[in-house]
């Protein structure tokens, strides 16, 4: 087993373990606000967070993962493209928060409290903003404990801050305040820890950044469709319904859409891998997505299975039975379902994305968003909350359909519906386990179920060798860089070695200054096989776009003394070292650089 898929699976375990353990508090948390402000005012604090978030598109403006998608498809430097990202950034969040709050003054004039609670909420927009620029130094490093430390400590801060403007009593907008919490603790945390890994500083070159805003445009565009097609159902909902039905749709969403973390921590984990494969081994690209269909339909089966028949009770336990957990109940069910979905959407994004299918996946996000407003337009008079679950049901079916078509012209394989059949019969013995203690307390049926469905499928194979490898690899208490030790050692044995993930070069001096020289931008990879064992040109597919080439010069030698003229070299960014690994037959290739000065 790969340490890079060990990495990936590592990275998974760890922040679905931080945020599992932080459900608890969230859900105390809402229950707390819900029992505190009651139906009517816990449906102003949703009406205000469902807009303020309807402005989170603009963000992030799809940089992030461009920025993945340059330093592990084509090489480009993460500190430079990460440093332009944060000092834009930090330059245009304060914009974006003024902007929120204006539109929110405007759109519920004549209501002073509402107005007040999106002005809260609206400051949240900055912290989110500056936050977000650090991110794909997670996604390309995989090491998410500060982010999964981030996670648990704004729950637990959340939790605290709700309790006392609770007990000390004061009042709405305090309340949504305590909201914006998580996002500050989010950016410190994210800050110290992508420090950790690389060195960031401001970088201010507005015609490069210009550059990644033009690129990621569609990315955007779909950024936003997407904000709007999860927010806007709400607003629509705050427009033909009352407060009541808003309050249950928000506890609702709450409840079923924190378990999307699952999808999310997979997509971040694996957005590098496939956006480096779709560029160097197509035939590799194909099985990561398929066996990201397999994983989330794994996981995401049991949420569907489980959370139906427990909807109501999860409702009333967290909005209370005769308050906001009485209107929550009924959506709660077809969100549960509907989170099952997204799941799929995740991974099939991810592919589009990595295949630069940008405007298909634009044109089919738009066309979801106006069925989306439709469905609800017609539906909410009758069915209230219920109208939002059931409609995204319907669009989040149709947009993995579409994108599985798409997929199927890079060679991705359609859902495996065998696997999907191979899970039905863990499933009905889920719904066994919740039926023989549905009258116990609420934890027992969720814990039954849940061992029933995780137990049948491991007994009827549905919980392939290479996943259980790579969770059980994950789950070891050894780190990263320990494996990888490990892996060098065997490799010395072998007569190759493991260029490790942390920096570890030089600088070494051309001492000669041949003509044509390299310049001070430009970085050398030094790949070293010996002859005897391994051929030079004996690159796997993952590499056969970096041909190496021999190095103009004449009597060059490295800090060592060692004669590098006649070594095969390549062009190749700085940071791709550290993200970029070159394999033959399952061992890693040396990789020294030398840069000039």
């Amino acid at each position: 087993m790969s340490t890079r898929s060990t990495a990936i699976a590592r990275g998974v375990v760890i922040q679905v373990l931080a945020k599992f353990s932080a459900l608890p508090l969230s859900m105390v948390t809402i229950a707390i606000a819900t029992r505190y402000l009651g139906s009517n005012g816990y449906g102003v604090m949703a009406t205000a967070v469902v807009f303020a978030q309807t402005f989170e598109a603009f963000t992030e403006l799809g940089v992030g993962t461009i920025v993945v998608r340059r330093v592990t498809g084509h090489g480009g430097n993460l500190e430079r493209l990460v440093g332009m990202n944060v000092s834009f950034s930090t330059l245009y969040a304060l914009p974006l928060a003024i902007v929120a709050g204006i539109a929110g003054f405007g759109v519920y004039w004549g209501d002073p409290i509402q107005q007040g609670a999106v002005l809260v909420l609206a400051v949240g927009l900055i912290f989110t903003t500056i936050s977000s620029c650090y991110e794909p130094v997670f996604d390309i490093k995989v090491r998410y404990s500060s982010a999964a430390s981030a996670e648990f400590f704004s729950r637990v801060l959340t939790l605290s801050s709700a309790a006392a403007v609770a007990y000390f009593d004061l009042g709405l907008l305090p309340m949504c305040a305590v909201q914006i919490l998580p996002q500050a603790l989010r950016l410190a945390i994210q800050w110290w820890g992508a420090r950790r890994l690389t060195e960031i500083r401001w970088i201010v070159d507005w015609r490069a950044m210009w550059g990644l805003l033009k690129e990621a445009f569609p990315l955007t565009v779909i950024a936003i469709i997407a904000v709007l097609y999860w927010r806007a159902d709400g607003l629509i909902l705050s427009i033909l319904a009352d407060p009541d039905q808003v309050s249950g749709y928000y506890t609702a969403l709450q409840i079923a859409f924190t378990l999307t973390l699952i999808s999310q921590v997979f997509e971040r984990s694996v957005l590098s891998t496939i956006n480096e494969t779709f560029n160097a081994d197509r035939p590799r690209f194909a099985r990561a997505v398929d066996q990201g269909y397999r994983f989330l339909l794994l996981v995401g089966v049991p949420i569907a299975v489980i959370g139906w028949p427990l909807a109501h009770r999860m409702a009333d336990i967290v909005g209370g039975q005769n308050g906001v957990g009485a209107f929550a109940g009924p959506p709660l069910q077809f969100f549960f379902i509907a989170v099952a979905m997204t799941f799929l959407s995740a991974i099939v994004s991810d592919g589009l994305i990595a295949a630069h299918e940008q405007r298909y996946l634009t044109t089919m996000s738009t066309i979801n968003l106006v069925v989306n407003c439709v469905g609800n337009i017609i539906l909410i008079p009758r069915l209230g909350a219920v109208a939002c679950g059931v409609m995204l049901l319907v669009t989040e079916t149709i947009g993995v359909t579409m994108s599985q078509w798409r997929l199927r012209r890079y060679g991705v394989h359609p859902l495996p519906f065998g696997y999907i059949l191979r899970l039905v019969p863990p499933g009905l013995l889920a719904l066994g386990a919740i039926w023989l203690t549905y009258d116990l307390p609420l934890i027992v049926p969720m814990a039954a179920g849940g061992i029933a469905y995780f137990g049948g499928a491991l007994a009827i194979g549905a919980i392939p060798v290479s996943m259980r490898t790579a969770l059980l690899g994950a789950l070891r208490p050894r780190s990263l860089d320990r494996m990888e030790a490990e892996a060098a050692a065997v490799g010395e044995q072998e007569g190759l070695g493991v260029a490790p993930s942390g920096p570890t070069v030089g600088p070494f001096v051309d001492p000669d200054r041949v003509p044509n020289a390299l310049d001070a931008e430009t970085t050398v990879l030094d790949t070293r096989v010996p002859g005897s064992r391994v051929p030079a040109d004996a690159l796997d597919a993952e590499t056969t776009q970096m041909r190496p080439m021999a190095a103009a010069g004449r009597g060059r030698r490295d800090a060592n003394g060692a004669d590098v003229t006649d070594v095969p070299t390549m062009e190749l960014d700085l940071a791709a070292l550290q993200t970029i690994r070159m394999r033959q037959q399952g061992k890693y290739v040396d990789l020294r650089v030398i840069r000039r000065r």
